[in-house]
């Protein structure tokens, strides 16, 4: 009976943690954003855009920076509103990949620019994480 338990205990932990494997992402829209020139206007080194997004959904937005010679990091950041409710900049970390669970069914706002006002040229995907 003991052997049975140990042999099957193994397989039930598999079997659970297929589950979180099998996830996949659903590609739904990406943004290219190109920053050739510095402006003197602030607004016009940013590349600004509305989404809308759903409750209970988890959304992954990967970045893909560095396209060309140029050297900037996109900075993505969500607003509800004029409030930052996920960024790829954190802590003074960047990150290329960065999930958001969303709480409320509404339209966001993305916000993207680059790094230490460099300038830059970067591809940045958005897909749905079921």
């Amino acid at each position: 009976m003991k052997k049975v338990v140990v042999l099957i205990f193994p397989l039930l932990l598999l079997l659970v943690n297929t589950k979180s494997i099998a996830q996949k992402d659903i590609f739904i829209k990406e943004f290219q954003f190109e920053l050739k020139k510095l402006s003197a206007n602030q607004y016009e080194n940013e590349y600004f855009l509305t989404i809308t997004l759903n409750k209970n959904s988890l959304y992954k937005f990967t970045v893909l920076n560095h396209i060309g010679d140029f050297p900037g990091n996109a900075v993505v950041e969500i607003l509800d509103h004029d409030k930052t409710v996920a960024a790829n900049f954190v802590n003074n970390k960047y990150y290329e990949k960065f999930m958001f669970k969303c709480t409320k069914t509404g339209f966001y706002d993305i916000l993207i620019h680059f790094e230490d006002n460099k300038l830059g040229s970067s591809l940045i995907k958005l897909y749905l994480v079921q």
